[in-house]
């Protein structure tokens, strides 16, 4: 037997940081995703690949210019490099692989020699191929590395040049943030500047002294200092501009800062011309004293600063001072580099884009018949919740916006086609953008919902939509987002036998019980083409959470009818024995909530509308537990509904048991010492399992007595070394799995559970911690056999099959790392849909969850 994967869905969030992405000639765009680089499309709305290799949090990326190309048309080549910077102090240096798979690449150099985490970088290409990469650091260092060019041994070989750190420029106490990297205009002579935590603007440029080292002939001196910014410095952006009437190229520095502005400075040459037109405009400048100051820096005013180099003067001016963001401006981008046809040569546009916590992006350009900044156009949301934004980038034709905000949410526009100036919202990625604790698929296997420490549950369904011919294009998109809480979420459970219901375990120590609203239902209708389910039950036409609440409130009644307005019966539900802190105290139905407009869609939705108008309505709280809720579990014929919080005593480690019916505590089951940490019913709903940070696990057994609905059969002390992370059972309910930190994975026999033949079988020895077992459903093709996914606390996930009685396992797939997760595997769910092929072949689809932000969906093809 062979075993195929291939990845069909990845979702994760963006890293909570300023200008953490980067759009390609290539189409492609990058960002950071925790410790990994995602690359993702977004024409077609989808993350393709992820990069593994970093150990800590991605902080900012850039496009390597392909030197592989002349020179003069590298600004549109498409590029086959990247390089990332880390919290780990490092520097990777990646390679697309020639032949391999698309979008696959490889790790060629990691660049050490910062002792801190790496916050930004900025490459140059030289004519010759050879590049100049600048990194800032909070270790209080800039370093300048250099690359030669590609030489006809690296081509013979397929390898690249190795990058070699030329220059460490301290800067303690100071640490800079941010650099960018450009050539002095109409030369080869490199132009650093750098900002950080402090309002001033280094300029550094290539020393070009004539007793420089010939061994290192690419040292920086600093040149000066740009002052005008009133807060630390956030982002900086070079540009080169052709200046018509003085037939001259100029060097444009753009920077933005915590004091909500944007500085535009211009480099140009310092003529006789420009001196006599400084004097006209202000006799007070003392010029007169050029001649005998030249050779160092002169400041001619709080705007101009003067210097020689390579026998040439320039002179640095303040251009611009952009005024319009309302708060700190994160991100500057200028718009790319073109090809004018008519005149034949590369044309930059002067047009820059910048992205702030105002929630806006603004498009800004010179008036054209004043040469006054304006903005041109503006992005975002003036409302909401949709918080700040971290940066902003054009696509390599102009014609797209492309964003990521404070909870690591995309934002995407693109340019309306009867005006230049009207940007139209676009459905982009989204995803979690803190760790996932925990994944599961609706009882009837339609869409799944992930649970994540960010405090959200979010809903992803396949959008099936409508080709020639009939023809099915689908791809997984959110469509929905059930809970926004304000504590992180550890656990959740569908309530199975009823459609669209579920509840959900936090940090808080109680759970809250959800249904599907109605536009939610017919949401899902139009977009997965998901008949609809006819139990009778009415559901809220939507939900609405207050500005300082916790609890989603009902509103309007079903959609059958069109008042939507709030009525008696759709008041908040008084919970007995009294409600949490702060809820008890609204005045009104919706004072102070936050705005959303509940409508029925027919396409995913865009974030502003998950934000405010998919909540789930809450219908129950359950109170009990004393500590965080680590566990829920819920019967499979929707009877009983177990749960767990954490424990440091037995009194606390213990399940409660709830009746769904009236939702009501009727047991209380101990048999544990610390945390129970995962909880699982047998299929048949007569067993309910526990695993535990004891490192034993503990079987109970339904009774028929209603006032003693289980009963304990065993536990198993130190039934593995370490703490016991899953549980599973089989599709059959003859054998249930256990996966623990000792990176060992037990399959147990219940028909001999209480015998000393209860251990049915031990998998090998895995390379690191097991945090996810889950067992394959029921097919024809493994009629006596199982089928079992294990994933590990290093992110890798493999896939297992035993014989006709357990008694041996083989693993007959590994997934590949580079699709894989890159931490601990939460959690692993099959879908119980298998594809059968014409080849015979069966396909399942298995969603995992992990620590690294991101929820992924495999295809498992079994030939």
């Amino acid at each position: 037997m062979t075993v195929e994967s291939e990845v069909e869905f990845i979702s994760v969030g963006a890293n909570c940081l300023g200008d953490c992405l980067v759009w390609g000639q290539n189409g492609l765009a990058a960002y950071g995703a925790q410790n990994f680089v995602a690359l993702f499309d977004p024409i077609q709305s989808k993350v393709l690949a992820t990069l593994p290799g970093h150990k800590d949090r991605v902080n900012h990326i850039v496009w390597v210019p392909n030197v592989t190309e002349e020179y003069s048309k590298r600004y549109l080549a498409k590029e086959n490099e990247i390089l990332s910077c880390s919290s780990d102090n490092t520097i990777i240096s990646w390679r697309e692989i020639k032949g391999g798979s698309k979008h696959q690449y490889k790790v060629e150099q990691v660049l050490k020699g910062h002792s801190d985490s790496v916050t930004s970088i900025s490459v140059l290409d030289f004519p010759d191929g050879s590049l100049l990469l600048c990194s800032t650091s909070a270790d209080n260092t800039v370093k300048i590395w250099k690359r030669e060019a590609i030489s006809k041994e690296n081509l013979e070989n397929n390898t690249l040049p190795q990058w070699s750190c030329i220059q460490t420029i301290d800067f303690k106490p100071k640490c800079m943030e941010c650099c960018s990297i450009a050539f002095i205009p109409d030369t080869h002579i490199p132009i650093i500047a750098l900002g950080g935590l402090e309002p001033r603007i280094h300029i550094f440029i290539q020393n070009t002294d004539s007793n420089i080292s010939q061994e290192q002939p690419l040292q920086f001196k600093k040149l000066m200092s740009l002052q005008g910014h009133q807060d630390w410095i956030r982002c900086l952006s070079f540009t080169t501009s052709f200046n018509t009437e003085e037939n001259e190229n100029e060097l444009i520095l753009a920077s933005s800062s915590q004091d909500f502005k944007i500085r535009l400075w211009k480099l140009s040459k310092f003529t006789q011309k420009k001196q006599e037109e400084r004097e006209k405009e202000d006799s007070t400048n003392l010029l007169g004293s050029l001649s005998t100051q030249l050779s160092g820096v002169t400041s001619l005013s709080t705007k101009g600063y003067l210097f020689n180099c390579n026998s040439n003067k320039y002179i640095i001016l303040l251009d611009a001072v952009l005024s319009g963001h309302d708060d700190w401006v994160y991100s500057i981008h200028w718009s790319p580099a073109t090809f004018n046809k008519q005149l034949d040569k590369k044309e930059q546009p002067m047009c820059l884009l910048s992205a702030s916590m105002d929630k806006t992006a603004i498009v800004w350009r010179p008036d054209r018949s004043t040469g006054i900044w304006i903005d041109e156009s503006r992005v975002g949301d003036m409302g909401g919740n949709i918080l700040g934004l971290y940066g902003a980038v054009f696509s390599p034709d102009s014609k797209y916006i492309l964003s990521h905000g404070y909870n690591g949410a995309f934002h995407f526009w693109k340019q309306s086609e009867t005006s230049k100036t009207l940007w139209e919202p676009q459905i982009v990625v989204s995803g979690h953008f803190g760790p996932v604790q925990d994944l599961m698929w609706s009882p009837d296997y339609s869409y799944m919902i992930s649970c994540s420490t960010d405090r959200t549950l979010r809903l992803f369904s396949e959008w099936k939509k409508g080709g020639e011919n009939n023809n099915q294009v689908n791809s997984w998109n959110e469509i929905a987002r059930p809970q926004i809480h304000g504590y992180d979420l550890e656990c959740f459970t569908f309530v199975y036998k009823k459609s669209h219901v579920l509840v959900s375990g936090a940090e808080e120590k109680i759970m809250r019980a959800f249904v599907g609203s109605q536009n939610f239902v017919d949401t899902l209708c139009n977009i997965s083409k998901v008949q609809p389910i006819n139990d009778g039950t009415q559901r809220p036409l939507a939900a609405n959470q207050p500005s300082l609440g916790l609890s989603n409130k009902p509103y309007g009644g079903s959609s059958s009818g069109n008042d939507t307005s709030a009525t008696e019966e759709d008041q908040p539900m008084k919970i007995a024995g009294g409600g949490e802190e702060g809820e008890g105290m609204d005045t009104g139905y919706f004072e102070d909530e936050i705005p959303f407009n509940p409508e029925v869609l027919s396409q995913p939705p865009f974030e502003e509308h998950l934000l405010q108008s998919s909540l789930w309505p809450e219908i129950q709280k359950l109170y009990g537990h004393g500590n965080e809720i680590i566990s829920v579990a819920c019967s499979y014929d929707g009877q009983y509904l177990a749960s767990a919080c954490r424990a440091s005593a037995p009194d606390q480690a213990t399940v409660r048991i709830w009746n769904i019916s009236n939702w009501k505590e009727v047991a209380n089951l101990k048999g544990h010492t610390l945390t129970i940490v995962n909880l699982a019913f047998s299929h048949d709903s007569k067993y309910l399992l526990g695993v535990s940070r004891d490192r034993m696990w503990t079987l109970w057994k339904r009774t028929d007595n209603p006032e003693e609905p289980f009963i304990k059969v065993i536990s198993a002390p130190k039934a593995h070394g370490r703490i016991i992370w899953s549980g599973s059972w089989s599709h059959d309910d003859k054998y249930f799995a256990t996966g623990a930190r000792d990176k060992v994975v037990k399959i147990w026999s219940l028909e001999n559970i209480t015998t000393k033949s209860a251990l049915a079988a031990t998998l090998p020895t895995f390379g690191s911690g097991v945090t996810c077992v889950e067992f394959a459903p029921k097919s024809n093709k493994f009629e006596n056999e199982h089928l079992i996914a294990v994933g590990e606390d290093e992110g890798k996930i493999t896939i297992w099959k035993s014989n006709n009685n357990c008694s041996e396992w083989s693993c007959i797939h590994t997934i590949s790392s580079e699709v894989s997760h890159t931490l601990d595997v939460r959690k692993i769910r099959w879908r119980d849909t298998p594809i059968i092929g014409q080849d015979n072949s069966i396909t399942y689809q298995i969603a995992t969850c992990s620590l690294d932000n991101s929820v992924r969906i495999f295809n498992l093809k079994f030939n």
